[in-house]
């Protein structure tokens, strides 16, 4: 069942990251890179906001299920629980907004400055959401690892987005034998500063590329020996055979096809277009591979919580200092409800990622179920008055409370229980 989730949870968010970074690779390309600069979005950049919010869909719906542990056909009622009580559903709601955005300036007619800036900030502020929702989240929301991974982000959308737009214009250019719509000289110009755009990338991704290492990794060894690291390790191996087929663009084919631009028109061949295709064409199948990576390592504890509590030096509960910020602002009386929880007792230290919980639970008057957190975040619904199971719970001291909540899934009581544990 956990393989499962990972697997479609891995599916969707590497769909989704994709959508992404297409979507911000095509602004940037028509705003920085395409001679002369063009101002009506593709019909691709015009159907993706409307493709990521039926993904962001797909989403909310498998993490409420994942959430709640209850069958498909009966999930649904779960949804606003998911949507106003946990930290991904505010930046769910916050993404969907930018979406709409983003969907409206695509499809309007007037396609002047200020929708392309309305765009281009909606677009950025997107993919920050991407970082809000992920590992770098772990920090805080306003922490230097949170602007960090946006920072990675962007570089990574304008480089490996724009390669897919500059693969388009070159296959234009190689089977559609005439001079339009890019003639030669305004072709040449929109590679070259692509390659100016791309370095500009590559230097920024390396920089916080190497503190988004330091920060989930920490060391050789949790490289090398946990699951993290391991896919962490061939991301890496994907990045550095990309930067090599982007150094051979920039410093052998460009250089060429500039040179037989200035001897004349005549001498810029299809053949000569193809080989700069081909290598584009490259460096977008390793961008994917890249992208199923992070897809995988999203749904992974950072290398560094693996191999800290493997061997138990772990020295600060994850998620303790915002865990009381979590606690919604007021509780309605418990009118007879109670809830205590037997297992895991205080200090407990497990194994695996399944949590089995057993506690006393008595409803009361407006009591029907019970809601889970893990380190303040929403992680499960439970209405069997004896036991249920968490699933997906990385190593590391945690924070378990229970609350009674009512049967509209959105008033909790003033019925709470909590314990602290830990996961090697």
């Amino acid at each position: 069942m956990i393989l499962s989730h990972i697997f479609f949870h891995s599916l969707v968010q590497g769909m989704d990251l994709v959508g992404m970074i297409l979507l911000v690779g095509g602004l940037t390309s028509r705003t920085l890179v395409v001679s002369p600069s063009s101002g009506q979005a593709s019909s691709l950049e015009r159907l993706l906001p409307f493709l990521l919010l039926l993904i962001g869909l797909g989403d909310l719906v498998l993490r409420s299920q994942m959430i709640s542990g209850q069958p498909w056909e009966e999930i649904w009622s779960f949804l606003p629980a998911v949507l106003f009580k946990s930290h991904f559903g505010k930046v769910w709601a916050a993404r969907t907004f930018l979406l709409c955005v983003l969907g409206v300036a695509s499809i309007t007619k007037i396609q002047g400055r200020i929708t392309k800036g309305v765009a281009i900030a909606a677009g950025t502020l997107l993919l920050l959401t991407a970082s809000l929702s992920g590992h770098a989240a772990d920090s805080g929301d306003l922490s230097l690892a949170v602007l960090v991974d946006w920072l990675h982000l962007l570089a990574v959308s304008a480089w490996t987005g724009g390669l897919f737009f500059l693969a388009l214009l070159l296959r234009k250019r190689i089977i559609i034998s005439r001079p339009e719509p890019t003639s030669p000289s305004a072709l040449i110009t929109s590679v070259k500063r692509f390659s100016t755009l791309a370095g500009v990338c590559v230097v920024l991704i390396l920089a916080t590329g190497s503190y988004q290492a330091w920060h989930r990794v920490g060391g050789i060894s949790a490289l090398l020996q946990t699951s993290y690291g391991q896919i962490l390790g061939v991301k890496l191996a994907l990045v550095i055979s990309l930067l090599c087929l982007g150094a051979l663009n920039r410093y052998r084919i460009l250089p060429e096809l500039s040179q037989r631009a200035v001897a004349g028109p005549a001498s810029l061949t299809g053949d000569s277009w193809r080989r700069l295709h081909n290598t584009v064409t490259f460096e977008i199948g390793l961008g994917l591979g890249i992208i199923a990576c992070v897809a995988l390592l999203l749904q992974l504890p950072p290398a560094r919580s693996q191999w800290a509590s493997a061997y138990n030096v772990s020295s600060h509960p994850a998620g303790h200092s915002d865990y009381e910020q979590a606690r919604p602002a007021k509780l309605m009386p418990a009118e007879g409800a109670s809830i205590k929880i037997l297992s895991p007792k205080e200090g407990e230290v497990l194994k695996g990622d399944e949590i089995p919980m057993r506690y006393k639970f008595v409803k009361g008057k407006l009591g029907a179920h019970l809601h889970a957190y893990v380190d303040g975040e929403l992680m499960g619904m439970f209405s069997d008055p004896e036991k249920g199971i968490l699933t997906a719970i990385p190593p590391g001291h945690h924070t378990l409370e229970l609350r009674v909540a009512a049967e509209d899934h959105q008033t909790e009581l003033d019925a709470t229980d909590k314990v602290h544990f830990m996961v090697k």
